[in-house]
């Protein structure tokens, strides 16, 4: 399952860079985390883990495998139920003075052809989550505070600018 998002932040890509750098701050724009800390003194950048506890009683851990400051990352999620892996990219780009904030995801879901299966009841409630946390930063960014409400009850936002 590859899901790709984006979103268009009217902020200098320096503040855009630097909200999505702090990997700590998720739990202000990710609804389902519930908190969210780095284990060890690397906090940004290769080899930084996050542990995120989200609703639903879950835990899981994030490994950050790549890094080019003030442009992109990528980490690694390990303990996802019933997916084998899970990778995501995020990269910021200036676009004519506005910044595309962009999530690149591949999820592997455990079980082969089996695996199918959880692809085809969790997929759409997956797919919508891409946005609504997009459209989060975006307000968390643009407004210098986290949204105060169900993430949902924000409007749609421009996918490219």
């Amino acid at each position: 399952m590859k899901l790709v998002n984006s979103v268009c932040v009217e902020a200098p890509v320096e503040a855009v860079w630097a909200a999505l750098s702090e990997i700590e701050n998720v739990t202000l724009w990710a609804e389902p985390v519930l908190e969210a800390y780095c284990s060890g003194d690397t906090k940004r950048g290769v080899g930084a883990e996050r542990t995120c506890k989200l609703k639903g009683n879950m835990t899981i851990r994030e490994e950050w495998t790549h890094w080019e400051e003030g442009k992109s990352f990528t980490y690694v999620a390990h303990g996802v139920p019933l997916i084998k892996i899970a990778k995501n990219r995020w990269s910021v780009k200036n676009d004519n003075g506005k910044i595309l904030l962009m999530s690149d995801a591949e999820i592997e879901f455990k079980g082969g052809v089996l695996g199918k299966l959880p692809e085809l009841f969790l997929g759409p409630s997956i797919r919508r989550m891409g946005p609504r946390a997009l459209a989060a930063f975006k307000y968390w960014v643009e407004h210098g505070h986290a949204f105060e409400g169900k993430h949902s009850s924000l409007p749609i936002v421009p996918a490219s600018c």
